[in-house]
């Protein structure tokens, strides 16, 4: 092996071991995750996303089978070490290049998607931003795809937070960790869904996880109150959690 890719597999590995240390160190509740876990734990694929802000702890709760999960990462010198990292919680990379435009990457996804095997996370608001905001693109994979999309947010009660377009969270020891995971969306039952809208109606919904998770991280919600904020059939989830007329929880 080439020393740099020597190098790279150290600075990956001591970086997992970092984020392992912190996360024990942290204690975490997780809130809606049932189904999300059920349906993993039968093997079954699903869609994924969460902000770009949020990626350091995501790797906490894939809950399949190591392998069994694929991420775009772009092919930049920073690509290459989310990758090795990645390798560390058994979270494969599809390399796309983000610079020349987010097309192939999205091919990919759409033909990873069709495989049927695989889950598959995304960032919806990455690789560039803007900030909070669903790309069609992204919104054009989920009108596609018969999995499942479930929409998680993580809120760290002690946290770091970079001066980056996305304002990126870097988790420190000792805190606490929340995470949320939204009731599943099933975007390809609704026929006809234009693309403006199915983004707005990811984005929204996205935006509400994390609101619920801050909430409950500062003590404003009760897990009782969120977890009846994350029943499918309210809003905004509501009528977008529904496969075949029946509420997937």
């Amino acid at each position: 092996m080439e020393s740099g890719k020597w190098l790279l597999e150290i600075a990956s590995w001591t970086t997992s071991l970092l984020l392992r240390l912190i996360k024990v160190s942290n204690s975490a509740s997780y809130i809606g995750f049932e189904g999300y876990r059920l349906w993993l734990g039968e093997g079954k694929p699903v869609l994924i996303a969460f902000w770009h802000n949020q990626g350091l702890f995501m790797p906490f709760v894939w809950f399949g089978k190591p392998g069994k999960i694929k991420l775009i990462v772009s092919q930049s010198k920073d690509g290459d070490l989310i990758a090795a990292l990645l390798r560390w919680f058994g979270i494969l990379s599809v390399r796309g290049s983000s610079s020349r435009g987010s097309t192939a990457a999205l091919k990919e996804l759409l033909r990873l998607d069709r495989a049927g095997e695989d889950s598959i996370v995304f960032t919806p608001d990455g690789p560039k931003g803007p900030i909070y905001r669903v790309k069609e693109g992204v919104a054009y994979l989920a009108l596609s795809s018969k999995k499942p999309l479930y929409l998680l947010s993580v809120t760290c009660s002690r946290v770091k937070v970079l001066d980056s377009w996305d304002r990126f969270r870097i988790p420190l020891p000792f805190g606490k960790a929340t995470y949320v995971c939204s009731p599943p969306l099933y975007l390809s039952d609704c026929s006809g869904l234009p693309l403006p809208e199915a983004a707005a109606i990811i984005e929204e919904c996205l935006m509400q996880t994390n609101r619920i998770a801050d909430a409950l991280s500062s003590g404003v919600l009760t897990i009782r109150e969120a977890s009846s904020l994350l029943s499918p059939d309210r809003a905004p989830w509501s009528p977008y959690s529904v496969e075949a007329g029946r509420p997937r929880g």
